[in-house]
């Protein structure tokens, strides 16, 4: 049974949500599925709450949780498995061949966990499960699903971190910063390899989709299992998400996105009541969703009035006007404010200063303490959760005796544990919600240089509480692994951005790469979630005005920027599927003043990835600058003990310097994290790509040799060791990788192709065709493959269709001067000698210094038999591309006419 409420003071906004939440039960399909009720801290959500469940509990049962409050709530999956927890279990005595099957959510939930764990610890194909393995289901599950909307629709709070919901935003990335072994696909493209191999899902297409989007399909099941519930039990079911302004925005996206919009609980006895400090429609989404589904009811709660006070407090047993005056002019009618009243005049203390009514709440609150007594209560209203020993270091750095400086009989952490306005939460003291808010502001107004001070020094409480962890000088993984090393870490953050001002922004953007590249960003979400929201309540009044102007100007995109930091912003793309979230400008705008203090951060890990990140932003005149300066800091932070960290901070440089063209610089690199880790085939695959770049093919394939060695199931390292022999044309071992590669990867497009053009080297045309034709059935306006087919077919001589396949080439990508080019050849070979030259013009036309053009007059002239004009327009073409031009030319039939020229075949040799 619900405890009554003393001295409820009911008044027509509260009145209106009650009798609007009972319509709602009654009848659900035609009144909201959620109500919300909100308003400043303290004006009486919680009393109302509680008034609701008094009024309906004999025919609903209430599931509350409390954000900040209750445990195990920070993400969509966990939320929905302790909502489910709490709900009431069946009464009596059940035979066990009675007892009912598992519902729809927690047999599906069971499954997901399962899978989950078979995953990570059970190998693919009978090998013993590797780094690759153990990272893929790290990012996408424990990183990814379990938390954040697909590459960003937002932050899930205090242990956040990556990539999911369920894929409703989807990003595009033309290349990754080396995640050490990670780097070479997209998350979701590695995650499905996975599911497709493993012996798990491999034969299961319903639990590869779990596994891929388990948001969506595990909110289905949780409201069907809600539904089943009350239609069993003929009760009404009612969600209570209390403090809602606490939620993190995955949360928030996960309830109008999945919960309320693409389920069907409005027609069925299930409600959801929000309760927190600002109005769900001040968000688009919200909005948009109210506008097409109607399905939100919302009340805002005011302080009561003059006579609501006066009511209240009559029943409490003030009755003289004017104390009922004065109390009102402290309180302003905050409800919270008014039970803390009731509760001191319960428990007997005078409350007997009235006559300075025009004192702030804070006076009254903290009267009847002694100095010694508000100094304690200020300092704890700094901390965002203390314990013994933190109170304990505080008054020891304030001169209070912890023992008796407040009472002789009791030490100063007892007493302050025994005051009305401290709770007890996930094994932590902290002040609730208001009070803290109102100490923290009156603090800061009173003394602001003090209140600094208290950050600063509890920065170094937390900052020594984490070297105790690991020691300071540790190898930064061996930091970061530790849970409780980046738990003291983000405390020690959340006060150094109020009391170190430009170093406290310097440290926490240290970490924010540093996190950021150990794929451990909770380190900086946590204090930057929790210093935003205390900001939007205090209007940024507690920061220093550097660090507010900084956090202003992050704020936007920063819950999303973090996953795009290793990414080029001029190779992705974010595609937001029925999903509100910043545009990739924003986002870029969001990091430009985290770049604009890496030459400001201290040497080390952070440092480092700040200097990667930047570059990969900045112009080509800085780049090289950046990289070197990076090369520095890899040899500083280097260490034995982690080999894969430190391997991938010289192959993260590689990967870069390759960017930038700076091949024998990415072969140094290659090779300094090879003599770190000699076992890493991504260093191996990675140091071939740069050896087929410079020509350097026999080299190239020793490189990837030795990563299939150690990898045979990687397909990249397949396909690319096919197109190394395809250019020393040994095209039969060539055809024999690529099949290997797709025999791990089937319909590959990339290796598809390549198999065409090697049977068309081989001159297997037919057989090149009946490939493309496969991948066009894949993906049927593929340009590349209609260039292929349009070639082949033309050495059939099918002309037509050879041009039909061409000209749609050229529609597809009307910007490539090579589709011009070979559409020319096949005119050519068609004998359409003057649509021939419009159309290699055109491949000129568009780009200068492409060889296509050029090649492409060399075919005309050499089907004509012109051998001085063949012979310079090749020649034209191999100055600009020598290697691709002699190897085609060598085998292009075009040439058979003039293919024993001296001239032709010294261009050939080079």
């Amino acid at each position: 049974m619900t405890t009554p409420i003393p001295y409820y003071i009911s008044r027509k906004q509260a009145q209106d949500f009650l009798a609007k939440f009972t319509k709602a039960l009654e009848f659900p399909e035609s009144n909201p599925l959620l109500s919300q009720v909100y308003g400043f801290g303290g004006v009486g959500k919680t009393t109302l709450i509680k008034k609701l469940k008094e009024t309906h509990e004999l025919q609903v049962d209430f599931v509350e949780v409390s954000f900040g409050l209750t445990a195990g709530i920070e993400t969509p999956l966990k939320l929905m498995e302790k909502l489910y927890e709490l709900l009431p279990k069946p009464t009596g005595l059940w035979r066990r061949d009675l007892l009912p099957k598992p519902d729809p959510f927690t047999s599906l939930y069971e499954q997901y966990q399962e899978t989950v764990y078979k995953l990570k610890t059970e190998p693919v194909q009978g090998k013993s499960v590797d780094t690759e393995q153990q990272n893929t289901v790290k990012d996408w599950f424990e990183l990814g699903t379990a938390t954040l909307l697909a590459t960003g629709a937002g932050y899930l709070g205090d242990h956040g971190t990556a990539l999911s919901l369920g894929l409703d935003a989807t990003v595009k990335a033309g290349g990754m910063l080396s995640d050490a072994s990670q780097a070479l696909k997209p998350t979701k493209e590695r995650i499905q390899e996975l599911l497709q191999q493993h012996p798990a899902t491999k034969n299961d297409k319903q639990l590869q989709e779990l596994m891929l989007e388990p948001i969506p399909k595990l909110t289905h099941a949780f409201a069907q299992g809600l539904i089943q519930k009350t239609q069993k039990h003929k009760r009404s079911i009612v969600l209570v998400l209390d403090t809602y302004e606490k939620a993190s925005s995955d949360i928030d996206t996960w309830l109008w996105q999945y919960l309320l919009e693409d389920t069907p609980l409005k027609s069925y006895g299930v409600r959801i009541l929000v309760a927190g400090r600002r109005s769900l429609l001040e968000k688009e989404s919200w909005r948009k969703l109210q506008q097409d589904r109607d399905v939100i009811y919302e009340q805002r709660l005011d302080e009561f009035n003059k006579e609501q006070t006066k009511e209240y407090l009559q029943h409490i047993g003030f009755t003289k006007s004017g104390d009922i005056q004065k109390i009102y002019k402290a309180t302003q009618g905050l409800p919270y404010y008014l039970n803390w009243i009731r509760r001191e005049k319960e428990a007997g203390r005078d409350i007997d200063d009235f006559s300075r009514g025009n004192k702030a709440i804070t006076d009254l609150l903290l009267q009847g303490l002694n100095a010694n007594q508000k100094q304690i209560v200020q300092l704890a209203a700094c901390c965002r959760w203390f314990d013994r020993s933190l109170i304990q270091y505080l008054m020891q750095k304030q001169g209070i005796d912890f023992e008796t400086g407040v009472h002789a009989s009791i030490d100063c952490f007892e007493w302050l544990t025994k005051c009305d306005f401290v709770e007890f939460v996930q094994d932590h003291y902290r002040l609730d919600d208001v009070a803290r808010n109102v100490f923290r502001l009156s603090f800061c107004n009173e003394n602001r240089t003090r209140f600094r001070e208290t950050h600063e020094l509890l920065a170094t409480y937390f900052e020594q509480q984490a070297n105790q962890e690991v020691a300071p000088d540790s190898a930064d993984p061996e930091k970061y692994e530790n849970y409780d090393w980046r738990q003291y870490t983000a405390e020690f953050l959340y006060h150094a951005l109020f009391g170190r001002r430009d170093e406290g922004q310097r440290q926490f953007l240290s970490h924010f790469f540093a996190s950021r590249y150990l794929k451990q960003i909770e380190v900086v979400m946590i204090p930057f979630a929790a210093v935003v929201a205390e900001a939007v309540v205090e209007n940024y009044r507690l920061l220093p005005d550097s660090t507010n102007k900084f956090l202003k100007s992050i704020k936007l995109g920063f819950f999303f920027s973090w996953m795009m930091l290793p990414e080029n912003p001029a190779k992705y793309e974010i595609n937001y599927k029925n999903v509100i979230g910043p545009s990739k400008e924003e986002i870029e705008a969001a990091l430009r003043p985290c770049f604009s203090q890496v030459d400001f951060l201290e040497d080390g890990l952070g440092k480092y990835a700040g200097l990667l990140y930047k570059l990969l932003r900045s112009q080509p005149s800085q780049q090289v600058d950046l990289l070197q300066r990076a090369a520095k800091q890899a040899e500083k932070i280097v260490t034995d003990s982690y080999p894969e960290f430190s391997s991938s901070l010289f192959l993260n440089l590689g990967n870069q310097q390759n960017n930038l063209d700076r091949n024998e610089e990415a072969l140094v690199s290659y090779n300094r994290a090879l003599t770190i880790q000699d076992d890493n085939p991504i260093i191996y695959y990675c140091q071939g790509n740069v050896l087929r770049e410079l020509g350097r093919y026999e080299d190239a394939l020793i490189s990837y040799d030795k990563a299939l060695q150690i990898k045979d199931d990687h397909g990249e390292a397949w396909n690319n060791r096919g197109s190394v022999l395809a250019e020393l044309q040994h095209y039969q071992e060539a055809l024999a990788s690529f099949y290997k590669a797709l025999a791990i990867k089937d319909n590959d497009l990339v290796v598809l192709n390549n198999i065409a053009t090697t049977l068309m080297n081989l001159h297997s045309y037919k057989e090149a065709i009946s490939i493309c034709d496969q991948v066009l059935k894949i993906l049927p306006n593929e340009p590349e493959t209609l260039n292929n087919k349009g070639l082949m077919l033309s050495l059939l001589g099918r002309y037509d269709e050879a041009l039909a396949n061409l000209n749609d080439a050229v529609k597809l990508k009307p910007e490539y001067p090579l589709w011009w080019a070979n559409q020319g050849i096949v005119l050519a070979r068609a004998g359409r000698y003057q649509d021939f030259l419009a159309s290699c013009e055109k491949a000129l036309e568009l780009q200068a210094n492409d060889e296509s053009g050029y090649y492409g007059k060399a075919c005309y002239f050499a089907l004509q038999n012109d051998v001085d004009l063949a012979i310079e327009s090749l020649q034209q073409a191999i100055n600009l591309n020598p290697r691709r031009c002699r190897r085609e030319a060598k085998f292009n039939p075009d040439f058979d006419s003039i293919r024993d020229h001296a001239k032709f075949q010294a261009l050939l040799q080079g």
